[in-house]
């Protein structure tokens, strides 16, 4: 299922997190303390929206920022709109990748501690992962089943 929308210009959209698959498992990073929302946390890629981004186009920036990870249309599997949890008033959007890089492609930027490469079911048995991304993962699981 992918909403057709994450690749139209969207004034009331906020912004998105996803999963990038890396081989067989997801691109994951530790937050640090410079946020004041789950410092410390273990988090997945995405952010907010820049000038007149689409929900696709500020994917594709952030993982490239964070990352060092270039994705590209092709490579979305899932999309799904919600409700934004900074903004009820906007949407935001979870969108799923598949990649054809290997961890040595990963090149850490600036935000947060640390990143990891996991399987999916050991994401989802994190204590220290935020409750609202680990609910849409497990709904996108669900959607594949």
């Amino acid at each position: 299922m992918i909403d057709e929308k994450i690749f139209e210009k969207d004034r009331n959209f906020h912004g998105v997190k996803g999963l990038i698959f890396i081989e067989d498992k997801i691109l994951v990073y530790r937050r640090d303390n410079k946020t004041k929302s789950f410092p410390f946390y273990i988090d997945l890629p995405g952010g907010g929206k820049e000038k007149d981004e689409s929900a696709f186009d500020t994917f594709k920036r952030e993982s490239q920022e964070e990352f060092g990870i270039s994705i590209e249309k092709e490579n979305v599997i899932y999309a799904k709109k919600y409700t934004s949890a900074m903004d009820q008033s906007k949407e935001s959007y979870f969108i799923v990748v598949k990649t054809y890089k290997t961890k040595d492609d990963v090149n850490f930027g600036d935000e947060g501690l640390e990143y990891f490469l996991l399987k999916i079911e050991e994401y989802l048995q994190l204590n220290d992962s935020i409750p609202r991304q680990k609910e849409k993962v497990e709904e996108y699981l669900k959607s594949i089943k």
